[in-house]
């Protein structure tokens, strides 16, 4: 075997395992010294081969295009011969590329999303996440470039799918979450102007309802804690608002409260108390945020924190319910703003879709993205509506 080959092996090698560290530890936890024991190699030959911690996530980012560029073509292969498109075969497309996301692709999907939502909180990523939403819209544009009546539903499917993918991997092995999926999906791609039907209205109910259950009844056996432990569990909170969920230590929290180890760790036995204690509290701010439906601010910290929470739930199956439940809180909170601009008054589905899509906008420009609650978003809605 040539040098030349070796080195493009060792190369493969590292990227595949930074690509599992990555979604395996979350992007907080990402580095050198991860990838190396993951690809059996020292650190030493990975800044040999690429570089840094940011030439290495450069890299894993560059590799993740190369891979949505080939299922982009793959596609392009097996619609080839394919006449025309309807909205429901459409519909049947993007539920399929959703199912390979939680198959072969999850790690491309975990990737993607903690790229997209840590560039919300380190400007560094910025570059990277502009190049990876060049090459995940492009997917959808190529796809579907060749069937004009498909053309003009990209952006909406694109950005839909943003938000879309994390919870296709958590909860996509639920009967229920996809029957509520493929709800969405068609109320996001019926065209302007088509009403839903009532009885499709109720049976996407039905399975919110069903989805939502036992998360309820998770997030009501939690007891509310008081004194000391609150007290710390506010500061954890604040803590997880500034730096994000998997930002959170022992000695991180102890230092901010101004209290020793031990006391601590009296209150919350493991990591993951500690986590879930600052979790529940900020779930407590977040509800009462969702009453506020015109704090922007507010919003920006739903949408950071559902998808937090939902990469977290990967790792830790605890915090499920709290990913469950925010995702339903913030359509239901801004459906009165937003089904009057989508055609959706009366129909759940379209006004839970369409705030899908928006939310997939914001993350995927990131400031340039209107959110729930910014004072563009109606014009940016009703755009969406009438591609």
């Amino acid at each position: 075997m040539t040098s030349s080959s070796t080195k493009t092996r060792d190369r493969d090698e590292i990227l595949d395992a930074a690509r599992n560290v990555l979604a395996r530890e979350g992007l907080y936890h990402f580095s050198l010294r991860l990838v190396a024991r993951e690809a059996a190699m020292s650190v030493g030959k990975i800044r040999y081969q690429i570089g840094d911690k940011a030439a290495l996530l450069e890299a894993v980012v560059a590799r993740e295009c190369e891979i949505i560029d080939l299922r982009r073509d793959q596609w392009r292969t097996q619609l080839v011969s394919c006449p025309e498109l309807d909205r429901a075969s459409v519909t049947d497309i993007v539920a399929q590329v959703l199912d390979e996301a939680v198959d072969a692709g999850h790690v491309s999907a975990i990737v993607m999303a903690e790229i997209y939502i840590q560039a919300y909180r380190d400007p560094a990523l910025e570059p990277l996440r502009v190049r990876l939403w060049a090459h995940d819209h492009g997917f959808w544009r190529g796809l579907f470039e060749g069937f004009p009546e498909a053309r003009g539903l990209v952006r909406r499917i694109a950005y839909y799918s943003i938000d879309e993918r994390v919870f296709s991997v958590l909860l996509g092995q639920s009967r229920d979450y996809r029957l509520l999926r493929q709800s969405t999906l068609r109320a996001l791609l019926r065209p302007a102007g088509a009403q839903g039907r009532s009885a499709a209205s109720a049976w996407h109910l039905h399975l919110i309802a069903q989805l939502a259950g036992p998360a309820q009844a998770a997030l009501e056996g939690a007891s509310e804690i008081k004194g000391t432990k609150a007290v710390l569990a506010r500061q954890i909170a604040d803590a997880m608002a500034r730096d994000g969920v998997e930002a959170i230590s022992f000695r991180q929290i102890a230092t901010s409260a101004g209290v020793p180890l031990s006391t601590l760790t009296h209150h919350f036995l493991s990591h993951r108390d500690l986590v879930l204690g600052g979790v529940e509290e900020l779930y407590r701010r977040m509800r009462a945020s969702l009453g506020r439906p015109g704090d922007a601010r507010a919003g920006r910290q739903v949408l950071l924190l559902t998808h937090e929470m939902a990469l977290g739930a990967l790792r830790d199956s605890r915090l499920t319910p709290f990913a469950i439940d925010m995702r339903r809180r913030r359509a239901e909170n801004v459906h009165a703003q937003v089904a009057p601009l989508v055609d959706g008054e009366g129909d759940r589905a379209r006004s839970q879709a369409f705030t899908m899509a928006l939310i997939g906008e914001a993350i995927a420009l990131g400031e340039q993205g209107q959110q729930p609650g910014s004072a563009a978003f109606p014009v940016r809605l009703c755009e969406l509506a009438r591609d």
